[in-house]
Parts: structure tokens; sequence; C-alpha cells
């Protein structure tokens, strides 16, 4: 079974995504800030990471940039709450960039897309 991290500081959020994703099959493993994230990341070995970019302490962005150091292999998925946020991301190494709660649809057939390669 595939494992995916999420990392948020909303509970309300990773609960959100974490029933979503193991209805669908998944397993699920959450932080609930990015020193956790981080470390969850080095133990579990996830096969793909939702990642809020705002959070207290360290920003997702930066834990992005850390992870993708150790492994860049692993897809990062980055959630915001803000629509407008434009911003390249691919020049950070994030894989793909969604609004949160937007359409979980869209985020699962992307899960899977980069799941089956």
């Amino acid at each position: 079974m595939k494992k995916i991290l999420i990392i948020d500081d909303d509970p309300n959020i990773r609960s959100f995504y974490r029933e979503f994703l193991e209805e669908n099959g998944f397993t699920v493993i959450e932080a609930e800030n990015g020193f956790e994230g981080v470390k969850i990341f080095r133990e579990e070995s996830p096969n793909l990471i939702l990642l809020d970019i705002n959070m207290p302490e360290k920003s997702g962005l930066d834990i992005l940039k850390e992870i993708k150091k150790r492994n860049d292999k692993v897809p990062i998925f980055l959630l915001t709450a803000h629509e407008d946020y434009k911003r390249d991301f691919s020049a950070l190494y994030a894989d793909e960039y969604f609004v949160k709660n937007k359409n979980p649809e869209i985020i699962l057939k992307r899960i899977n897309k980069y799941l089956e390669s």
C-alpha cells in the first residue's frame, strides 16, 4: 500500500485529506509541523508528500528544500489556502501546487499519476 505524508499545522485539513486518501486505498501519516514532518519523512519513507506552504516555525518552502536535498525523487504537492498565490514552484522543485479543499478528486488523480510511474 502506498504511503502519503501530510504536513500541515491545521488538524482539520490533515483530517480531511487523511480520511479522503484512506478511503481511496492509501496509508496516511500526519505531521503537525515542519520539524515533525522532516523527522517522519526520514523514518517512514513516504511515497508522496502533501505539504502546507504557510506554517509557523518552519515554512513549507523550507521543508520542501530540505526534503528534496535528501531525496529529490519523492513527489511533493504544495497546498495553500490562498487561491491567488501565484509563484513558480517548479523552481523550488515542487511537483504540484493545489488550493486546499478545492477539489480532492483532482489531487487524487495527480497522486495516482505520480505513484504509477
